[in-house]
Formats: structure tokens, C-alpha cells, sequence
């Protein structure tokens, strides 16, 4: 996956509850997995990893790709959301996703409201006949409990001259703090750094984060 240079500024944005409606992995344990959101609660309190919660929860999923998906339908993204896509193409700012959910959602929730071309890197799943297999190619040793190393990507931008903005509402988001060069913060993500008074700038929607947009 190529990535940008040269003092650009790149916008790594979380997916779950950041850019949709809702946390699509609650979502589908909820609605398919027979153990509903039990592994989840147990991710939540460092338990277990970002892996073992997937796999174990996916282990009771009876589902089909095509029935997940057709619920998928049911969520959406926040209004605001093209509206800043539109406003980083125009200054020609790189944006990604950064999620520790799975790509496979990430994209056909995208590609269902008319977006494309944006780099993901999340976890990875693998239909096939006798279950799922499941892929973690951006997992990294820093941070081992989690799928997807936010802060090694992190690095990835730095070391190619880039300056990074990351915005997030949830546990994995935590990861960056201290990493980046400006932090937007809602729900969850906006509470903690305020009792834990670390900078950030709080936002509700996507709207309001253009409302209260600078450059680092």
C-alpha cells in the first residue's frame, strides 16, 4: 500500500462508531454470533487479544457472508462524512482508515454509500466452505493485543516525512495518544483524554470537525 511523502498531511480516521452510525462489530455479534457480545467484554477489560476475541467469536457464527452483508445494509455513516472527503480532495490531503475491525465490512460499507479509493488497513476475513480464516496483517509486537497496530502505521506516515492527524471515539484509538500531531476525539475516546487531560480536540460529527478543522 503506497503512502504519502514529502510533508503531506495525512488524516488516518478510525471506522467503528467514528465514521458509521453504530459499531458494526457489536452489530454483527449481536445480530449472528450465538455468543452475542461475550468475547467483546472480555477484549474490552485486556482479557484477551483483538484475534482470539474475532476467532473465538466467529467461531459462533452460522451465517453466510450474503446474510451478513444483506444487514450490513442497515448501517450508515455519518452525513458529514462526504462532505470532508470533498474538503480533503480539494487540499489535497491524504486520508485512511485505520480500524481494528474488519476490512471486509469497512469496504462494502464504503462502496454502499458511493465511496472508493480510500486505503484501509484493518483485519482481514476469509470465507470459505467450512468457516472463516481470518488475517492480520498489520498486527506488530508494539502492541500486541490489538489486530491492527495503529501506532506502527502511525510510523509508517512519520517515517515517509508526512504529518498525521488521527481522528477516533474508542478503546484501540488510545494507541495513538502522544503519537501524532493533532488528535480529534469524540464519544468514549473524547471522555477519556478529558479525564485524563490529554490534548485533543472533541467533536460530534463530521460537521462539527470541519467546524473546528486546523492544521497541525
Amino acid at each position: 500500500m503506497e503512502l504519502i511523502k514529502d510533508e503531506d498531511i495525512a488524516i488516518l480516521c478510525d471506522f467503528d462508531g467514528t465514521i458509521t452510525t453504530v459499531q458494526t462489530m457489536e452489530f454483527l455479534y449481536e445480530r449472528f454470533a450465538a455468543c452475542g457480545m461475550e468475547y467483546a467484554y472480555r477484549w474490552e477489560t485486556g482479557e484477551i487479544t483483538t484475534s482470539e476475541e474475532i476467532r473465538s467469536t466467529f467461531a459462533t457464527v452460522k451465517s453466510s457472508k450474503e446474510e451478513m452483508e444483506r444487514a450490513l445494509g442497515e448501517i450508515g455513516i455519518d452525513e458529514g462524512f462526504h462532505r470532508f472527503l470533498d474538503f480533503t480532495e480539494q487540499n489535497g490531503f491524504h486520508v485512511a482508515i485505520v480500524s481494528d475491525g474488519l476490512e471486509w465490512y469497512i469496504d462494502y460499507l464504503l462502496k454502499r454509500h458511493g465511496i472508493s479509493g480510500i486505503p484501509i488497513f484493518a483485519n482481514r476475513i476469509r470465507f470459505e466452505g467450512d468457516g472463516f480464516r481470518f488475517e492480520f496483517p498489520w498486527f506488530h509486537k508494539e502492541t500486541p493485543t490489538r489486530g491492527v497496530s495503529k501506532p506502527n502505521i502511525i510510523k509508517q506516515y512519520y517515517d515517509r516525512g508526512a504529518r498525521v492527524i488521527y481522528v477516533g471515539d474508542g478503546r484501540s484509538d488510545t494507541d495513538v495518544i502522544g503519537r501524532v500531531d493533532l488528535l480529534y476525539a469524540k464519544d468514549w475516546l473524547a471522555k477519556y483524554c478529558k479525564e485524563q487531560n490529554i490534548d485533543a480536540i472533541e467533536f460530534t460529527t463530521w460537521m462539527d470537525l470541519l467546524s473546528k478543522w486546523r492544521e497541525p
